[in-house]
């Protein structure tokens, strides 16, 4: 069986809508909200994680009379911050356009 269509509204209901400001908005699925709720968690880890590192590796730097032992270590702190301070930008901006 097919899912009756919802009545669809008057032209002078949607446009008297649309001055208002008030839209149709699809509404999330409980599977997206869960992936998107797991996929923050994880941005979030790793923007700390990459933080807590490099401080950690600038303590160490700091120890060693600012003599850096591993470059590639810092750019991967660096890294990981980056990656999770702009996905979560990045889906915060997404959704604000979606509104």
């Amino acid at each position: 069986m097919l899912k009756p269509e919802p009545a669809r509204k008057s032209l002078r209901q949607r446009v008297s809508d649309r001055k208002r400001g008030i839209r149709n908005t699809v509404p999330v699925s409980a599977r997206k909200k869960r992936i998107l709720k797991y996929f923050y968690l994880f941005l979030n880890v790793c923007q700390y994680l990459g933080l807590a590192m490099l401080l950690l590796a600038l303590g160490e730097t700091v120890r060693n009379e600012y003599a850096v032992q591993s470059w590639d270590l810092i750019i991967v702190y660096c890294t990981l911050f980056i990656f999770g301070r702009s996905g979560i930008t990045i889906l915060n901006s997404m959704e604000s356009f979606r509104k």
